[in-house]
């Protein structure tokens, strides 16, 4: 349920703006600050327009567009015929960006660097997954493990799509809430990689099969480093695979 701002604060968390050169960004850095040191808290609502432009000093074009900026952003809401209302920052609006980022950047560099990032963060997350999985981490992974094994050996795509899970699913079994934030935007890569993998390599679906289900047994048996091993050692093949792809690929 929404609240609203003590009226007594609002002339102190909204001082005039004093630099001619950017209003709207510096409006948008003023807004920011306040939310990241909870001076307004998801869920409240912010002044009018009318006021905000009057406790800012700022034409009401500036503030519009600063406004957008942060609701581009993930960090207010602007109901119409409601308000202005600070929302909660989800993992999302993390995850989207980058994810964004890494897709537009996509090349043989950007490539290989996810894999060698891959390499030193998913062993240990492997081995905290065996040591903290729940009922439902397992059931989760090997559903996994079997749709990939009955998945249409044509359907690359959704070749690709399984694994993708099939490692976030592991992310979620470490218990660290962390870590699927972390590595979801990589793992969002993985179907277009993946697909071509498995499209070009003839052995690469039934060595992920083999290693899923490796790694999903270490997982099941509590087996911590049998669990980090058995990923390292899949992801060593993956690599492998992944630069027979790109020596065929076009320059």
């Amino acid at each position: 349920m929404s609240q609203k701002i003590d009226n007594e604060l609002i002339q102190n968390l909204f001082p005039r703006i004093r630099n001619p050169l950017s209003l709207s960004q510096e409006i948008v850095e003023r807004i920011e600050e306040l939310i990241r040191q909870k001076k307004v808290l998801p869920g409240e609502k912010l002044p009018t327009e009318e006021k905000l432009c009057e406790m800012f000093g700022v034409s009401r074009t500036s503030l519009r567009e600063a406004l957008q900026k942060l609701s581009a952003r993930g960090l207010l809401r602007i109901r119409k015929g409601s308000g202005i209302y600070v929302t909660d920052y989800h993992a999302e609006n993390i995850i989207k960006p980058l994810s964004l980022f890494l897709e537009l950047n996509l090349d043989r560099d950007y490539i290989l660097q996810v894999i060698t990032v891959r390499k030193i963060i998913e062993p240990p997350v492997a081995a905290l997954a065996a040591s903290r999985r729940c009922a439902d981490d397992l059931d989760k992974l090997e559903s996994n493990c079997a749709d990939l094994k009955k998945c249409d050996p044509q359907d690359y795509i959704r070749q690709g799509q399984i694994d993708k899970d099939f490692h976030l699913n592991i992310a979620i079994a470490s218990q660290i809430q962390l870590i699927p934030i972390i590595v979801e935007p990589m793992f969002l890569l993985m179907p277009k990689i993946r697909s071509l993998v498995y499209e070009r390599i003839d052995n690469a679906k039934s060595s992920a099969v083999q290693y899923h289900d490796r790694i999903f047994e270490k997982i099941r048996a509590g087996d911590a480093s049998g669990a980090a091993e058995s990923m390292l050692n899949h992801l060593q093949i993956a690599e492998e695979h992944t630069l027979l792809i790109l020596a065929d690929l076009p320059e």
